[in-house]
This record gives structure tokens, C-alpha cells and sequence, in this order.
């Protein structure tokens, strides 16, 4: 029976300004082919992935995740997600400082939430088999969603519970102060060159163009971006032009030799021989498998 107390209680606890605590939503929009610009961010993220598979980088690790995979991105991580299927859906967890932190500083904080809000942890990305830790991401997402009373509590601990599951089972490195400076010093000063190739990954980039940009010398920026990114510059190119490729011949009328010059490729055996190494098929079979099904949209 619904009474008229519970009813006050419901209008206080739902009233307006009270929602916007966390940040957790779910993503199905990404298609096959399709993908989210390399990025990175100061908060700590996990995803949760509940149906279809994908790609994903983080730092110099690449991952294909499907069905019941959980990932962690770490605080100023670079990383980037492509979509290898139509249905994919996955849920993202962002954990703010602001969320983690009471307004009353006390000795946990500075102990266990510290190091991770100030980017001196890293956890492994990709984690998978641990069913404890996939129950916890349920019970906050269910709480979540579910909004009933108290739930922001509930999440709110259910979100402490995840990361003392992180920090007993999944950590990978601990940063020294001079290597978090390095890091996120680096990030800053590469941003340019990250734009740069995605905004003209059609066109022919130099590496002395791009050591121009930041002003480094092609050997420094050479060994310094393989540091950062794990890939050579040649080989990072590849991988977004090739991304782009997958989904042309995916979703496009396009021709072989159309999509490799839109794609930045001016050398169309040079295409076809990097497309193979990157998929294990050569263009025109992965354009034939893909025939079947697709929407197409003119080149």
C-alpha cells in the first residue's frame, strides 16, 4: 500500500538537482566499422561490454573485447574503441575525483584515492575471468538505472568496492612522480600531431610536418612517439587510415582504388599490402564478405 508518507518521502528524496552525481550511460550507436577519435582524459573509466565485439587500444595495448569482457582506461591514457560488429552495446563508468571525495579530507582518502585521482596507478586494461569484479559493475549499473531510494549511496559503494577490487587484484604499474610528469607533459605537447593526423589522414603527412608541429626533431619526435603511442609513425598512420578504409568498404559504392586514395593510400599495392597484414584478407575479400546485409552510401 502506497501511502502518503511514502509518498513525501519519494517527491524529497526525486526532487530536481539531486541526480547529477556520476556518470554512467550506455553506448549502442557505434556501428560496425565505426569508432571514437583517439582521446584521453584525467578521469579513471571502465567499460562494461554486454553484447557484440570491438577493438580497443589503450596505450600500447590492443584488445578485442566481446560479450562479458570489463576494460579499465587509467587516468590520462591514450585509447580509442572501433566497433567490429552492427550490434555492439557496452556500458561506460566514469569516476570523477569529486565523486570519490568527501569534503572532509581524512587519512583513506590520502592513502588509497590519492594515487589513483593524481594518475599514480596504473591497472590492467583488459580484465577478464574475474567474476567478483563483473558482479560489482552489475550491482552499480542496476542500482543505477533502477533509481530507488538511496541508490546514489549504493553506487557510491559499490564503486568504492570496485576499486579496492582494482587496487588488491589488477594493478600494473605504480608511477613515480617524474614519470607521471613525463607522461601527461608528453600527452600535452603531442595533441597537435594527434589532431593533425586525424583531420588529414587523407592527405600526405611528413614526418618532418609533423616534428615541425611540436618542435622536435624528426629523431627525437620518431623515438619519442614510439614511446608514447607503442607504434612507429608510419605504422600509427596505417592504423587510422586503415580503420577508415574497414568501414568504407563496409559502408560505401566505393571501389578498391577510390577508398585507398581517399583513405591517404597514394600507392594502391601498397594499400592492399598493409590492408592484408592489418586484417589477414585483402581488400577486395573483405569488401565481398561484407556485401551482404550492409547499407551503402554513395563514395
Amino acid at each position: 500500500m502506497y501511502t502518503e508518507s511514502m509518498k513525501n518521502r519519494d517527491n524529497y528524496f526525486n526532487r530536481e538537482g539531486q541526480e547529477s552525481f556520476v556518470d554512467i550511460f550506455e553506448k549502442d550507436d557505434i556501428k560496425n566499422g565505426q569508432n571514437f577519435p583517439r582521446h584521453w582524459h584525467e578521469h579513471l573509466q571502465i567499460y562494461y561490454f554486454i553484447r557484440g565485439t570491438a577493438k580497443l587500444e589503450c596505450g600500447k595495448n590492443c584488445f578485442e573485447v566481446q560479450e562479458g569482457d570489463l576494460a579499465v582506461v587509467n587516468c590520462n591514457e591514450l585509447h580509442y574503441l572501433e566497433s567490429t560488429s552492427d550490434n555492439l552495446v557496452f556500458y561506460t563508468i566514469r569516476v570523477e575525483p569529486a565523486f570519490l571525495y568527501s569534503n572532509h579530507e581524512d587519512l583513506l582518502q590520502a592513502k588509497y584515492l590519492a594515487p589513483i585521482t593524481l594518475n599514480r596507478i596504473e591497472f590492467h586494461n583488459f580484465i577478464a575471468g574475474d567474476t567478483e569484479l563483473l558482479e560489482i559493475v552489475k550491482k552499480v549499473l542496476e542500482e543505477y538505472y533502477n533509481k530507488q531510494i538511496g541508490y546514489e549511496l549504493a553506487v557510491k559503494g559499490g564503486i568504492y568496492f570496485l576499486i579496492v577490487r582494482l587496487l588488491r587484484c589488477h594493478v600494473q604499474h605504480i608511477l613515480t612522480q617524474t614519470e607521471l610528469e613525463e607522461r601527461e607533459h608528453t600527452l600535452l605537447r603531442f595533441k597537435p600531431v594527434f589532431e593533425m593526423i586525424e583531420s588529414n589522414y587523407c592527405e600526405k603527412i611528413t614526418l618532418s610536418q609533423l616534428a615541425e608541429t611540436i618542435g622536435f626533431s624528426v629523431h627525437h619526435f620518431c623515438r619519442t612517439f614510439k614511446q608514447l603511442t607503442g607504434k612507429t609513425t608510419t605504422d600509427y598512420m596505417n592504423h587510422i587510415r586503415l580503420d577508415k578504409a574497414v568501414y568504407y568498404l563496409k559502408q560505401s559504392d566505393c571501389n578498391i582504388t577510390e577508398i585507398a586514395l581517399k583513405c591517404g593510400f597514394e600507392n594502391i599495392n601498397y594499400f592492399s599490402r598493409v590492408f592484408k597484414k592489418y586484417t589477414g584478407k585483402s581488400p577486395t575479400e573483405y569488401a565481398r564478405e561484407g556485401m551482404n546485409g550492409r547499407n551503402t552510401t554513395g563514395c
